[in-house]
C-alpha cells in the first residue's frame, strides 16, 4: 500500500476510530459540507444575477449602494464594498460602457467625482434579483454580534492555516 493510501486511510478511519466515533472528524465533514452549500449558494446567487441583469454579482451591489448614496465617490464606495479603490474602478468601467452609472465632475472641486446611476441603471435595479448585495453579505449583515465574532476567528485562523494565502485577495470580489 504506498504512502498516500496509508495516510488517507489513517485519516478516514483516524488511526483504526470509525468516523461515528471520530468527533473531529465528524465535525471535519460538518464543516466541509457547510463550505460546500455557502459556495454553492454564493454561486446560484451569482448565475441568477448574471441571467436576469447581465452584472456579477458584485457589479449589482455596486448600483444599489449608488441607489442607496448616490453621490458617492469610488473610494467611498470601494470601502463599503471592502475592495480596492482601483478594483472598483475597473468596475464601474464596465457600468458606464453599458449605460448603467455616471461619473460627474463635482461643481465646488472638479477633481472630485461623483457616480450616480442612469435611468437605465434605475430601470435594471427595479427588476434586479434580491439579495442586493449577495447571499453572503445578506447572511452576514444578519447574524447576530456574538455569532459574527466567533466567525470572524474561525475563518482567520483558517485563511492564515492556507499555504496560498494573500491578504491582497481579500479586496477581490468573489466574482469578479
Amino acid at each position: 500500500m504506498s504512502t498516500n493510501m496509508k495516510q488517507n486511510k489513517e485519516t478516514t478511519l483516524a488511526k483504526g476510530k470509525l468516523l461515528e466515533d471520530d468527533p473531529r472528524l465528524q465535525r471535519f465533514q460538518t464543516i466541509l459540507k457547510d463550505l460546500r452549500i455557502i459556495f454553492r449558494a454564493s454561486q446560484a446567487h451569482a448565475r441568477v444575477v448574471e441571467k436576469a441583469c447581465g452584472l456579477s454579482s458584485a457589479q449589482l451591489w455596486m448600483m444599489w449602494e449608488l441607489f442607496n448614496a448616490p453621490g458617492l465617490r469610488v473610494s467611498e464606495l470601494a470601502q463599503i464594498l471592502s475592495i480596492h479603490a482601483s478594483t472598483c474602478s475597473n468596475m464601474l468601467d464596465k457600468l458606464q460602457k453599458k449605460d448603467l452609472i455616471s461619473r460627474d465632475r463635482g461643481e465646488k472641486d472638479q477633481r472630485s467625482v461623483h457616480l450616480n446611476l442612469t435611468e437605465a441603471g434605475a430601470q435594471l435595479l427595479a427588476k434586479a434579483p434580491r439579495p442586493a448585495q449577495g447571499v453572503l453579505a445578506d447572511v452576514l449583515l444578519r447574524l447576530p454580534d456574538e455569532s459574527l465574532s466567533h466567525l470572524e476567528i474561525g475563518l482567520k485562523e483558517f485563511t492564515h492555516a492556507l499555504r496560498s494565502y494573500n491578504e491582497e485577495d481579500s479586496m477581490m470580489p468573489i466574482d469578479s
